[in-house]
């Protein structure tokens, strides 16, 4: 995956900065796997290292109005959730029991 930089992400929310984002993070110990959807449907993701103060101060450094971040509940998160809402981004814990999941037994489980 290309390495992210803020002129990537300028053009991408470019012609949006009035419109609601959605941020999904799926968090890992090591990494955090960080997808911005825009409001037209079209998806920028990158993966940072799990800092929960860069991909806090990442998301408010963004010239968007992001409507909420959400990422499926787990041990890792409880900080990035903590930072997230004092930097008064809404987040959404999922629950995994919750998620809809693919019946085929060749698809990612975690």
């Amino acid at each position: 995956m290309a390495k992210l930089t803020i002129s990537s992400i300028s053009r991408f929310v470019e012609g949006f900065q009035e419109q609601r984002f959605s941020v999904g993070i799926d968090v890992h110990k090591r990494s955090f796997s960080v997808a911005l959807l825009r409001p037209d449907g079209t998806v920028k993701s990158w993966t940072p290292p799990a800092d929960v103060e860069s991909i806090t101060n990442r998301l408010v450094s963004l010239p968007i109005k992001i409507s909420a971040v959400c990422y499926e509940a787990g041990p890792t998160g409880f900080g990035l959730a903590r930072s997230l809402r004092s930097a008064d981004i809404k987040v959404i814990v999922a629950a995994p029991s919750r998620i809809p999941r693919p019946v085929a037994a060749t698809n990612k489980t975690d």
